[in-house]
């Protein structure tokens, strides 16, 4: 098997904070070059929001969760348990695979004996390598989305049902054409020495 045919037997996880006035003052964010880009106004103080935690393959995505409060090893375990292991082989096939980041919670040793435990195959992943993940790209199209024309939310419950309707809408080829850009994103982090690519 090669490395292409590994990628789609891969779910790429990634978590990500929404806030009620839009997202934070970025300096960049991922868009799509055939439309235009959007200008975002930087949040200026307080205001609620919402962590998310979602996971995609080139099959299709996980349900999305949204986490309460400070996360532990034990709260993200229990998450995946729900999240995570009812899609592993509909999404990855027989042999799936999850990405994750490094967080402490995700590779803490309570962590690593829970996917032991359910024989989760745990793909090794570079330190501080954010935009190696395609979540990262997949999270600025749906902040692009959940935010358009400037749109703010006036409560969290309103901020919650946006970000579902734009998950759920996500195009199969989309995530598709995410997942089979690996092997070039592999290249260039290599050909630039793990820069930034």
């Amino acid at each position: 098997m090669n490395w292409t045919d590994e990628w789609l037997s891969v779910l790429f996880s990634d978590e990500k904070k929404f806030n009620l006035d839009g997202p934070d003052g970025w300096a960049y964010y991922w868009h799509d070059i055939r439309k235009e880009p959007q200008t975002f106004f930087s949040r200026q103080q307080g205001g609620g929001s919402l962590m998310v935690w979602g996971a995609f393959s080139y099959n299709g995505t996980t349900d999305i969760a949204f986490l309460k409060g400070r996360q532990c090893s034990d709260d993200y375990q229990k998450m995946l348990e729900v999240q995570l292991l009812p899609f592993g082989k509909l999404l990855g096939g027989d042999e799936w695979i999850y990405q994750q980041d490094n967080c402490s919670i995700h590779v803490s040793n309570s962590t690593m004996q829970w996917f032991r435990q359910n024989q989760v195959t745990v793909m090794d992943w570079p330190a501080l390598s954010p935009d190696l993940n395609p979540m990262e790209n997949l999270w600025g199209i749906l902040a692009r989305d959940v935010y358009a024309n400037g749109r703010q939310f006036a409560t969290v419950q309103d901020l919650k049902l946006q970000i579902e309707r734009s998950w759920f809408s996500l195009k199969p080829e989309f995530l598709q054409t995410l997942v089979l850009s690996m092997p070039d994103r592999v290249f260039e982090v290599i050909r630039k020495n793990g820069s930034k690519i």
